[in-house]
């Protein structure tokens, strides 16, 4: 079947190093399905086109660049008027903390930028389609360290799944407490249920194991 430009899922890509974004052009070039429209260096370049009008579906940018990063961009970009583009983040750092830096941002992924072409375009595509993607690496590494399979009844109380929610954007307890007129003890007590009813031993688990399951989304607005 012949892809139309229509159909074409829209990319705007986003990093500081033209090496770097010639490559990621050519890895998405492989597929029929996607259209690079636009490119940028920086977060705040990438914004500044966003809000005059160019049209994508996704946003491809790196996690860090000079004057306004991708992480901060990516918050921004769900404020923008109108409908917001998905944002997948590439990065070259393979570290367990990338994840929740990436949660908080409110993106719609991760993938590290040593992933080969086919990888990049069904990161894409499933980020079109609105699945949350992180990349092999941290999140498997995180995976490997959980229980092979999750607890078969998993019920958390409508208090339980407030804090949950908050957790998964990487609030603190002291955040979570303010937000949700609780004591800290409470959302301790909280978390630690949680993290028994899902089976996992940290904090960055338990976001892993809220998104593989579905109890949470990364839904923009």
């Amino acid at each position: 079947m012949t892809t139309t430009p229509e159909d074409q899922i829209r990319v705007l890509i986003a990093d500081d190093d033209a090496i770097v974004r010639a490559a990621l052009r050519a890895h998405l070039s492989s597929s029929p399905e996607i259209l690079v429209t636009a490119e940028a260096t920086t977060g705040r370049e990438a914004l500044e086109l966003l809000a005059s009008g160019l049209e994508v579906d996704v946003v491809l940018m790196d996690v860090r660049m000079p004057e306004q990063d991708g992480l901060s961009a990516s918050a921004a970009i769900g404020n923008l008027s109108g409908k917001a583009p998905r944002v997948l983040l590439v990065t070259s750092f393979d570290t367990d903390d990338i994840v929740v830096e990436a949660l908080r941002a409110r993106s719609n992924g991760l993938i590290l930028k040593s992933s080969g072409a086919e990888a990049m375009v069904d990161a894409v595509r499933a980020v079109h389609r609105g699945t949350t993607v992180f990349s092999e690496g941290p999140l498997s590494r995180l995976a490997d360290a959980q229980q092979s399979q999750p607890p078969a009844d998993i019920r958390l109380t409508p208090r339980e799944l407030d804090t949950l929610n908050l957790l998964c954007q990487a609030m603190s307890n002291a955040e979570i407490a303010k937000e949700l007129h609780l004591s800290e003890s409470r959302v301790k007590a909280h978390v630690s249920a949680i993290m028994t009813r899902l089976g996992v031993d940290s904090r960055l688990r338990v976001v892993v194991r809220a998104f593989e399951l579905g109890l949470v989304t990364l839904d923009r607005p």
